[in-house]
């Protein structure tokens, strides 16, 4: 640990500007996505791969990748991870089709991937705990902020169909904070770990992951009962319990299962899950519908996003704070939290061909105010459910949480639009022409009105549909994730010294008592 309070501070820095970097690239991508299609000539299906592959390898790798930080040392993991993610950046920018694209992203994941456990356990090693409230108080706030200015941020740097800057930024920041991270950051590691990594766990968990999300997100295209999807949305299916079975199996498994007796831990990585399906699985389509329907330009766009980005800068360090005093009590926060962002969907459902953007005001606000309360408490309440020694692991999961809810979130949001679209639009439009028909389908799949008359009436109608129909499951999987965060009984941290590692806990003692 650091031994001076302004070191600590340095440690702090360098891991919320990697943090930042990654956060703001996760979703830089949303206000580029009609520029994308458009210069690499692909359809909104494939296209969404670039937030959708991304962000499923950012879910799958980092429980490997905190793991490794464990066993090898945090500092030379995050490093490491930060040079592949300013390698494939660059890559992406120099990328000629969307399928190469969607390969450079994907690498790019892996770097995330790399770094993003890092940046929570070493912020967990350099402060106390009765400090560590507010250290992860203002990372969780570098968190929301990056994931809600990524597309302001891409409005700044996308002009026309020129897109690539949003990649060719991460070069230049890469280096500062590969600097920062190299001069600041301590070593640290956990000298109990096993040395050796679960291959079995990680394959079968990443090939379940992409399956079902592969399944969901072409399912339009290739036809929902196709054997295409119903095969490899079953054998994701299928995988699950292999993957489970492997872990049981090994001795040191991908994702420790005896993690899961905490109800701290399983229900805050429930919720976590759940509430990034909903936030910023749907929020590449608002992005998209406010480009391609409202026709704002890629800065208006990211602009658009401001309100909510005030909201979560204030409260996200708050938040932190407020779910350390509250103890046992944390979980009220992060009910707060979704209820808040579930009223945002319950005001979209009033959306018509007439709404604005004054009308999609109040819930941004809303999201903005449950996002700020959510993401601090729910990574407070994992980390203090473990010991100092696994936060590396712990951190590993929750981020595996959140961003595999975000990928399932791309897909299904994606596939509910998309949908709705296909199955009404041609029944609307069944006295024009085919080839006119047609044509407005293939518009209204990216969200944009053609025609004229009653054609595009009938097309602005059927895409604010399908935008009300992505509100309504936004509604639904808040519920569950509201649900989720009510069954959370948090352990308030006390100041005590750091706990021991889980080696030294004697046979048959939980690392935890979960508080009533």
């Amino acid at each position: 640990m650091p031994d001076s309070a302004r070191s600590r501070w340095l440690v702090l820095s360098a891991a919320c500007l990697g943090l930042g970097m990654l956060m703001i690239d996760t979703f830089v991508v949303n206000v580029a996505f009609p520029a994308i299609g458009r210069d690499l000539n692909a359809s909104l299906s494939t296209t969404e791969w670039t937030v959708t592959g991304y962000v499923l390898v950012v879910g799958v790798f980092p429980v490997a990748m905190g793991r490794l930080g464990d066993i090898f040392g945090r500092k030379l993991i995050y490093i490491s991870g930060l040079v592949v993610f300013v390698l494939a950046s660059a890559a992406c920018a120099t990328a000629q089709s969307v399928e190469v694209l969607i390969v450079f992203r994907v690498l790019q994941g892996v770097g995330a991937a790399t770094m993003m456990p890092g940046t929570l356990s070493i912020i967990t090693q350099a402060f106390p705990p009765h400090q560590r409230g507010l250290a992860i108080g203002i990372w969780g706030g570098v968190s929301g902020l990056g994931l809600i200015a990524g597309p302001i941020l891409g409005g700044l740097l996308v002009h026309g169909d020129q897109w690539r800057w949003i990649f060719i930024v991460n070069v230049p920041v890469g280096i500062v904070g590969l600097a920062m991270a190299w001069l600041f950051v301590p070593e640290s590691r956990d000298d109990h770990a096993p040395r050796v990594l679960d291959w079995g766990g990680l394959v079968s968990l990443s090939a379940a992951l992409f399956l079902i999300a592969f399944a969901i997100s072409r399912g339009n295209d290739e036809g929902w009962l196709s054997p295409v999807i119903v095969g490899c949305f079953a054998a994701g299916v299928l995988l699950l319990p292999v993957f489970v079975a492997v872990e049981r199996a090994h001795r040191a498994p991908l994702v420790d299962l005896t993690l899961f007796r905490s109800r701290t831990f399983v229900m805050s990585c429930v919720s976590a899950g759940l509430f990034s399906a909903a936030v910023f699985g749907s929020q590449p389509y608002t992005s998209i519908f406010m480009q391609n329907y409202w026709g704002f330009s890629p800065l208006q766009a990211g602009l658009a996003f401001l309100p909510a980005t005030a909201l979560v800068a204030i409260l996200m360090p708050v938040s932190g704070i407020l779910g350390q005093k509250l103890g046992h009590r944390l979980r009220f926060v992060v009910v707060a939290g979704s209820l808040s962002v579930g009223i945002s969907f319950v005001i979209l459902l009033f959306f018509d061909r007439d709404s604005s953007y004054v009308d999609f005001l109040p819930a941004f606000l809303f999201r903005g105010l449950g996002i700020g309360l959510v993401m601090s408490a729910t990574s407070l309440a994992v980390v203090s459910a473990m010991p100092v020694a696994k936060s590396g692991l712990a951190s590993g999961t929750l981020t595996m949480s959140r961003q595999i809810g975000t990928s399932l979130g791309v897909a299904l949001f994606g596939a509910v639009f998309l949908y709705h679209v296909d199955a009404t639009l041609p029944d609307r439009l069944a006295a024009v022409p085919p080839a006119q028909s047609a044509a407005a389908v293939a518009a209204a799949d990216h969200f944009v009105p053609v025609g004229e008359g009653s054609v595009r009436v009938e097309t602005e109608e059927v895409i604010v549909e399908g935008f009300v129909r992505i509100a309504t499951v936004g509604v639904a999987v808040c519920a569950l994730a509201t649900l989720a965060a009510f069954m959370i009984r948090h352990r308030a941290q006390s100041h005590a010294p750091a706990p021991a590692p889980v080696a030294a806990v004697p046979p048959g003692v939980r690392p935890e008592q979960d508080s009533a």
